[in-house]
């Protein structure tokens, strides 16, 4: 994507006003289908690789939890590249993305 690489090495801190610009953008999509009839469905939550693993969790988290309020519902992204939530080459969990995804 055009000007993607002005994103590098911003964090994702889970302030109030980055929680805010997150869930208006979700709110509007859960309106939408609420006004249609349509259930929504977020098939691509996920965070790449290339942030910082803190933010990657806690946006993950955010989103994977305002979707669920809104009545929204959800997949990660994918499993073992990029986004992943697997390493494969440990056989292991990326613990932070799967607690934000699967709060204890």
């Amino acid at each position: 994507m055009d000007g993607a690489d002005a994103w590098l090495g911003a964090e994702w801190n889970g302030t109030d006003a980055e929680k805010a610009f997150v869930t208006e953008i979700l709110e509007r999509a859960a309106d939408w289908g609420t006004d249609r009839g349509r259930p929504i469905f977020i098939g691509e939550l996920g965070a790449y690789s290339a942030a910082d693993m803190p933010s990657r969790a806690r946006w993950t988290a955010h989103v994977a939890r305002e979707a669920e309020r809104l009545g929204m519902s959800w997949a990660y992204w994918e499993f073992m590249a990029g986004f992943g939530l697997y390493i494969p080459e440990q056989d292991a969990w990326r613990e932070p993305l799967k607690d934000a995804l699967l709060p204890r």
